[in-house]
């Protein structure tokens, strides 16, 4: 064991020092030998090495950083910080105050991927003079194709066509040049990408430890990288001009190509399927808690189909601490505040005919709530599971408190009615303590809240230091609640959306553990929901585009029952036939030309493939998806331009609402949608930002590196 561990650390070394043929450094001859490796004990150390340093967008994922010292290469950092929130808020998931403009991935990550590379080819090419390991060489190899093919795709998604390196080079100091490799084009690098994986779904064993590739997590893998070929051939030169360099297409690919790549994503996703050890979790006959665990039991779950997985005594993180109400953690929190515009893709809201949160009686009043509760009474299971609901009880007993202010005694629900205070239009910022930014049209005198509510306007840094309102029975209520929302010019680290996500969380731990770098959830890097969605997009685009059939199935009923698989274990309302399946003009947002419905945020070509766009932001948000949808999907411009994040803001009467032994208090409640408080400043995506630029040193270091467009 202590041979092991020793080699563990060795490798860990290794590859901070191995490279590529860019940077032309050589392989330490010091470090490890050939008897260390290749053995059992060493091949298993050998590959911890390269999966520790696999390039996820994980709970150690920081966009912030450039990973030196830490890290494995420019673009990932896996070292103690965590940004990934970030990333998730420039998609339209969420926002925190700490993260309001358009965050992208870390530019820069290459020679880090190649070092990995570099250890896979090491291992394919040697591992065939071992005869005496022969009866598991061919597993390995395979193992090591799948890791080389993983670290390709986010080095394609992010460039374009790469270079094709499948031998570990060796420097010759007489003639550097040997190591120059010029690239592939875009297609080609997928196609050498998806013939790895092809060569290790053939090769490796059906089951695998926790953490390890198998079979079935290469066709899985093979699912994602081949649909993200496909869109990129189908959707990528009507965005992104193709960029050809010495008769290379290095950027872009044709559009002749796609159905071969959706066929190939397919097939993937229809062998996980067909194997007996994954699926969707369904253990639990309430659909909320069920869905709840498929990340609070994802150790042991069969949707999970691979894992990265944490522990105390090798590597933690700090999801829980950042990641939850501020009031619930020892310290961080109020990362995680998803967007109204994301919650509105939910069944069970009420909604206008645009798909836009309205809670309004038929004059246009603001809908009085019995409790802070009702409102989420009759939502999709699964958005319960996604977000934290006000009034229930987390964190060994914490009761969640969110409204943005009190309507003041004297307004009886009962009797007075309210209208629109605010403007909910997609564009105008409205801010609840603005003397010129209310419904005018409405109130066309005066901004009314100061007349009739009561917001917390102290700058005081912690909500139980603030000045509570006194009823005239003397009952002390907070104005803001004691998680928020945030109201601007105020301090505090509340949410500044009017949610608190919960995907993740650990929502058992009490408050005095929630503390930084003692997070141990595993990162579900792949699960079965991706695939299906995988399958139903691939479907979907198949039958669009000529192929009605396709090995013998029917590629609309595929798709048709793909998403309704989906949709009945989360809770949420069926597809009634594939006829919704159409190629009618997809909904649009706000002022965007054409028809209008729920959905119309998510941006798509038609009817069928947002109805699968859509199942995707539901289901896959938080999960490091959704940002390489947009960018594969080519409407990250589009649909993130001039983009500004809403919230829900609620108001309790202060009048009959009842107080809970710990100061609590619940009454009848309006909800009012309009932008964020803070965090509402417009964001657009630039379409220049659909690939990188070459890292300039590895240009210089490689003459036959061609260069990207615009660079």
């Amino acid at each position: 064991m202590k041979k092991i561990q020793l080699i563990t650390a060795l490798l860990a070394v290794s590859l901070g020092w191995l490279t590529s043929c860019v940077d032309l450094d050589i392989t330490p001859t010091t470090i490890i030998t050939s008897e260390d490796i290749y053995n059992e004990n060493g091949i298993k150390a050998y590959m911890a090495g390269m999966y520790n340093h696999l390039p996820m967008e994980d709970f150690k994922y920081d966009v912030n950083s450039d990973g030196v010292g830490q890290g494995i290469g420019g673009g990932y950092f896996v070292g103690n910080g965590l940004s990934v929130w970030t990333f998730w808020s420039s998609t339209g998931e969420m926002v925190n105050r700490n993260n309001t403009g358009l965050a992208l991935h870390r530019a820069g990550y290459w020679s880090g991927g190649f070092k990995i590379i570099r250890q896979a080819n090491t291992l394919i090419n040697n591992l065939p003079n071992y005869p005496e390991l022969a009866s598991r060489s061919k597993a390995w190899i395979a193992e090591a194709k799948f890791i080389r093919a993983y670290v390709y795709f986010q080095l394609a998604k992010r460039f374009g066509g790469l270079p094709k390196v499948f031998e570990a080079q060796v420097l010759d100091p007489n003639d550097e040049s040997k190591l120059w490799v010029t690239r592939e084009s875009h297609a080609g690098t997928y196609d050498f990408i998806l013939k790895d994986l092809d060569e290790a779904i053939a090769d490796m064993p059906d089951k695998s430890e926790a953490g390890r590739a198998n079979k079935y997590v290469a066709a899985a893998f093979k699912s994602r990288v081949a649909l993200h070929a496909a869109t990129t051939a189908r959707y990528g030169s009507e965005k992104f001009p193709d960029w050809e360099v010495d008769g290379v297409l290095l950027q872009g690919i044709p559009s002749g190509r796609a159905n071969d790549y959706f066929k190939q994503a397919w097939d993937a996703a229809k062998l996980v399927e067909n194997s007996t050890y994954y699926g969707l979790h369904r253990a639990n006959a309430n659909k909320a808690d069920n869905y709840a665990e498929v990340w609070e039991k994802s150790d042991n779950n069969k949707e999970s189909i691979w894992l990265r997985k944490f522990d105390f005594n090798m590597s933690v993180h700090s999801y829980n601490s950042m990641m939850c109400p501020p009031r619930m953690a020892t310290e961080g929190g109020d990362r995680f505040n998803p967007t109204l515009d994301w919650i509105e893709l939910f069944d069970g809201l009420p909604l206008d005919a645009n798909g836009h949160f309205n809670a309004f009686d038929a004059n246009g009043n603001y809908i009085v709530y019995d409790n802070c509760q009702q409102l989420w009474g009759n939502v999709e299971p699964r958005l319960k599971a996604n977000i934290l609901i006000p009034g229930n009880l987390y964190k060994g007993g914490m009761k969640l408190d969110l409204r943005a202010g009190i309507i003041k005694e004297a307004y009886d629900p009962a009797v007075d009615k309210f209208k629109k205070i605010t403007v909910d239009d997609g564009a105008a910022e409205s801010n609840l303590n603005s003397s010129s930014m209310w419904n005018k049209a409405a109130y066309p005198d005066k901004n009314p809240f100061r007349e009739r509510t009561f917001l917390d306007w102290s700058t005081s840094a912690s909500a139980d230091q603030r000045d509570p309102y006194v009823r005239s029975d003397g009952v002390k209520i907070f104005k803001n609640g004691l998680d928020g929302p945030k109201i601007n010019g105020t301090s505090g680290t509340n949410t500044i959306s009017g949610f608190f996500g919960r995907k993740y969380l650990d929502i058992s731990l009490p408050k005095s553990a929630t503390v930084h770098q003692t997070s141990t959830q595993s990162w579900i890097e792949i699960r079965y929901a991706e695939v299906l969605l995988n399958r139903a997009e691939a479907a979907i685009e198949l039958a669009q585009s000529g192929d009605a059939t396709y090995n013998g199935a029917n590629m609309l009923d595929d798709a048709f029952n793909c998403i309704n698989d989906i949709r009945d274990r989360a809770g949420a309302k069926l597809l009634t036939s594939t006829a919704e399946l159409s190629t009618d003009l997809a909904y649009t947002n706000w002022t965007n030309p054409g028809p209008k419905g729920q959905g119309g945020f998510v941006e798509a070509p038609n009817r069928a493939l947002q109805i699968v766009r859509v199942e995707r932001y539901k289901e896959l948000a938080f999960e490091s998806k959704i940002y390489w949808d947009l960018l594969r999907w080519f409407t990250y411009d589009t649909q993130i331009r001039q983009y500004r994040r809403r919230g829900l803001y609620s108001f309790m009467f202060s009048k009959g609402a009842v107080v809970d032994d710990n100061g609590i208090p619940d009454g009848k409640y309006i909800y009012d949608a309009k932008s964020c408080e803070e965090g509402s400043g417009r964001i657009s995506f630039n379409v220049n930002n659909y690939y990188e630029t070459i890292p300039s040193n590895e240009l210089k270091n490689n003459p036959l590196l061609q260069k990207n467009r615009f660079q």
